[in-house]
């Protein structure tokens, strides 16, 4: 096949390597300049605009920040039998609405955001979670098992359904993050060691965000980032607004976490510096 990858963060590269790996052709574009060079030495072609990177080929897959960045490319890149394949965390009325342009061009659409990070995407073992009709399935699976383990790659149910089950796992991420930061706030004040508080947390609820996380809150430093608070503070805001009929408190108090967070000039970091951010805000507050 010839392959368009369009997005090459932290999470593309890696993805995108999987497909030359699987000897198809492949051509990349990235909105900022220079994220190629690796690929290209391994074979890729590299294209100056989307249009370019998607001219000629069976299937484009996007990985990019948001649904703006779909909405800005798409009409560029849709085209009669193009096979469009959108990792990017988007939500699902905005998978619905991309899904219709696709239509409309005669392209097919499929909405397949990925659970998982660097490691994951280096190794070939993310989660997939995707919203495709039945009739573009198959034709996805080839893709999708490039860089997703076979029995970890999902087809949730119609376009939209991957990235509203997206929402829900990140949504998980977030309020785990703002509740362990606000523990160890109050570990803190209550006179307790954080290194024997983490212990015990790690063998509880907590355990899965202690474990990922133990390290960087050791450190201090969160600038090793695998999944920066910026695309957590947008994937809890998707979620908010994508549940008008429900007033989601608690996810809303981790947006309100992951945005003073990004304030306090931690945007880019690993969005374990909410954890870290919440921890030492309060013991700030307090002096």
């Amino acid at each position: 096949m010839r392959v368009a990858f369009l997005g090459l963060g932290r999470m593309g590269v890696p993805m995108a390597q999987h497909v030359l790996k699987a000897g198809h052709e492949l051509v990349v574009w990235n909105r900022t300049p220079g994220k190629a060079g690796d690929l290209v030495a391994a074979g890729a072609q590299e294209a100056k605009t989307p249009g370019d990177a998607a001219a000629g080929a069976d299937a484009a897959v996007l990985m990019l920040f948001g649904p703006e960045s779909v909405r800005a490319v798409l009409p560029e890149v849709a085209r009669d039998g193009l096979l469009i394949i959108d990792g990017t965390t988007i939500g699902p009325e905005a998978a619905r609405e991309f899904g219709r342009l696709a239509k409309s061009k005669g392209a097919r659409y499929v909405d397949a955001p990925v659970a998982g990070s660097v490691e994951p995407a280096t190794a070939g073992t993310l989660g997939v979670l995707a919203g495709a009709d039945e009739s573009d399935w198959a034709d996805a699976q080839q893709l999708l098992h490039l860089w997703g383990d076979p029995e970890r790659v999902r087809r949730i149910g119609p376009v939209g359904s991957g990235s509203a089950l997206k929402l829900v796992v990140n949504q998980g991420l977030g309020v785990l993050a703002a509740g362990l930061g606000e523990a160890l706030l109050m570990a803190g004040q209550l006179g307790l060691d954080r290194e024997v508080v983490l212990d015990v947390l790690e063998q509880g609820a907590y355990g899965f965000t202690v474990k990922q996380k133990r390290e960087l809150l050791a450190k201090g430093d969160f600038t090793a980032t695998r999944f920066s608070v910026d695309l957590l503070a947008k994937d809890l805001a998707l979620a908010v607004n994508a549940t008008r009929d429900a007033d989601l408190e608690v996810t809303s108090a981790a947006l309100s976490a992951a945005l003073r967070t990004i304030e306090a000039g931690h945007s880019g970091e690993d969005y374990a510096s909410v954890i870290g951010h919440l921890a030492d805000e309060g013991e700030a507050n307090s002096h």
